[in-house]
């Protein structure tokens, strides 16, 4: 709607600005005083070896949680009414950005629910209904792209059926390790703020509209950092979290280098795809990786090495910073 009004009188990069300063703004005032219907975190609880429970993040419990119901909310109202006309939902490009949006809600939801339960779900539930959410979107993308991705220099084309396995996992993946690694205040928001951005910078031509979802989201965060930040006073959740993995997944299909990915969230997957690794090896193999480590690896640096939280952002976030620029460069010469 807004797109229509606008996109005569101004160039997209000052669209995206004026949505992404709405979103900033609407997402402060909405997070200063949360809405009371919003559930209480009810601490993080571990089991030790002999089957007892033991409390190991009594600072957010009884913190505002599931924000990310609002977050995402504003992101996905913003982002509708000011990138896509309304009209183009009939057409190819408008049908399958909103059915990006849907998902995004879908997951938003589902994570709201599981934030909102008196009992955390099962891993089976979830896992099944990422498995659904993570397999729409991958037919969705092989039914309105091509599967032509680049590595390197090579331009290879990956058959749908294959391209549409890869890219359940992907998604799958993305949410799981995204989810894995808010455990901490301050971590997840910021390492995805500088990922987003990354990818507008080095993706941007490649990803059009979707680069422009990854500016709200990134400022909708900064927001939301704003009380996050250590000592936090709310916590965005799996409603947050889930869905912030769905976007990262999806701008690197829409990237054309789905397989930046790997180094883009290696702080992800350092931090929580580790601890999902370690736990199906033990699971499936009754072997223990990594025996004297914790995972995911900020509770390790936090509880093992007494590190302290902002330091812990700190060298993630640094992390992140510098597998962006690397990929930049990588990209850049050899795209």
């Amino acid at each position: 709607m807004f797109y229509t009004l606008l996109h005569p009188r101004m160039a997209d990069k000052y669209i995206i600005l004026i949505a992404a300063g709405i979103a900033f703004i609407l997402t402060m005032l909405l997070l200063a005083k949360p809405f009371g219907f919003l559930p209480r975190d009810g601490g993080k609880f571990v089991t030790d070896k002999d089957g007892n429970k033991i409390e190991i993040n009594k600072n957010s419990n009884g913190k505002v949680t599931g924000v990310g119901l609002i977050m995402v909310i504003i992101f996905l109202v913003i982002s509708s009414l000011f990138f896509m006309p309304f009209s183009e939902i009939r057409h190819s490009v408008g049908a399958e950005f909103y059915a990006y949006v849907i998902l995004m809600l879908f997951m938003m939801i589902t994570g709201y629910l599981d934030d909102a339960a008196k009992s955390p779900w099962g891993e089976l539930i979830k896992g099944i209904l990422d498995l659904v959410i993570a397999a729409a979107g991958a037919i969705i993308f092989v039914l309105n792209n091509p599967t032509n991705v680049y590595f390197f220099k090579a331009r290879i084309h990956i058959p749908v059926v294959l391209y549409v396995i890869l890219a359940v996992a992907l998604i799958w993946g993305s949410v799981n390790v995204t989810n894995c690694s808010d455990g901490v205040d301050g971590l997840c928001g910021t390492v995805s703020v500088i990922e987003m951005i990354a990818f507008t910078f080095i993706f941007g031509r490649n990803m059009g509209v979707y680069s422009a979802l990854a500016i709200v989201m990134a400022f909708v965060l900064a927001a939301y950092l704003t009380y996050n930040w250590n000592p936090s006073t709310v916590l965005m959740g799996d409603a947050g979290s889930r869905t912030i993995g769905f976007l990262l997944a999806l701008l690197a299909m829409k990237s054309k280098h789905p397989f930046v990915f790997i180094p883009m969230s290696f702080v992800f997957l350092f931090d929580g795809g580790l601890g999902l690794l370690k736990l199906a090896v033990l699971r499936v193999f009754k072997v223990n990786l990594f025996k004297n480590v914790r995972f995911p690896f900020h509770d390790h640096l936090r509880k093992n090495l007494n590190w302290s939280i902002p330091k812990i952002v700190i060298f993630f976030s640094v992390m992140e910073v510098v597998f962006a620029v690397i990929t930049g460069v990588v990209v850049h010469v050899c795209g």
